[in-house]
């Protein structure tokens, strides 16, 4: 590939990348190939379809999320914790990519084979978390990977679109996402404060 191909896909992938984060994956790719100066034609010669923009870009950072699960299972010496631990760490990635969270809860339209099989890797790590907490008699011993993901979706998914949840709030989902899961001897009182009804 020539250079100046090869910066036109850069820049493509990285004004996907940002506009994604802040917008989720409905962005419009003329609004990406703008966003990077180029036109809707270049984004075409690189990238076959918006599928495989998406596919491209989210491919790396459902990597990191893979990444950042492999290293607190293996690294994180308290059975009793990593499971929450990890929780904690999850929720303040997707709340800063949205389509981050798209990928990493299934929802994307078509999602492609490499981004199905990283999902699959994902709640694989969350069993064997969860798992250890079970071990340690902290977590349920019926609960599952798909229903951590599900309390970490609605952690996520609480604020509207375009806004942040207060810190108290997430504070606040997270304790709930621990009494879910947890074993009475492991319970604890709920921190933080509920979100405030609609006006």
């Amino acid at each position: 590939m020539r250079k100046d191909a090869e910066r036109n896909r850069e820049r493509l992938l990285e004004a996907a990348d940002r506009m994604f984060r802040e917008r989720g994956i409905d962005v419009s790719v003329g609004e990406i190939a703008g966003a990077a100066g180029l036109g809707r034609a270049t984004l075409f010669r690189n990238f076959a379809s918006k599928h495989e923009l998406i596919a491209a870009v989210l491919g790396e950072r459902v990597g990191e999320l893979l990444a950042y699960s492999r290293r607190l299972l293996e690294q994180d010496p308290d059975d009793a914790e990593v499971t929450f631990t990890f929780a904690t760490g999850l929720v303040a990635r997707l709340a800063e990519n949205r389509a981050l969270m798209q990928a990493a809860t299934d929802e994307l339209p078509q999602p492609s084979p490499a981004l199905a099989r990283a999902h699959t890797a994902l709640l694989e790590l969350m069993g064997a978390l969860l798992a250890r907490g079970k071990r340690a008699g902290a977590v349920r011993p019926e609960a599952t990977a798909t229903d951590l993901m599900a309390l970490i979706k609605g952690v996520c998914v609480l604020p509207p679109p375009g806004q942040q949840a207060a810190p108290e709030t997430v504070i606040r989902q997270l304790d709930l996402v621990r009494a879910a899961l947890t074993t009475p001897a492991y319970s604890q009182p709920l921190r933080g404060r509920p979100a405030p009804l609609p006006a």
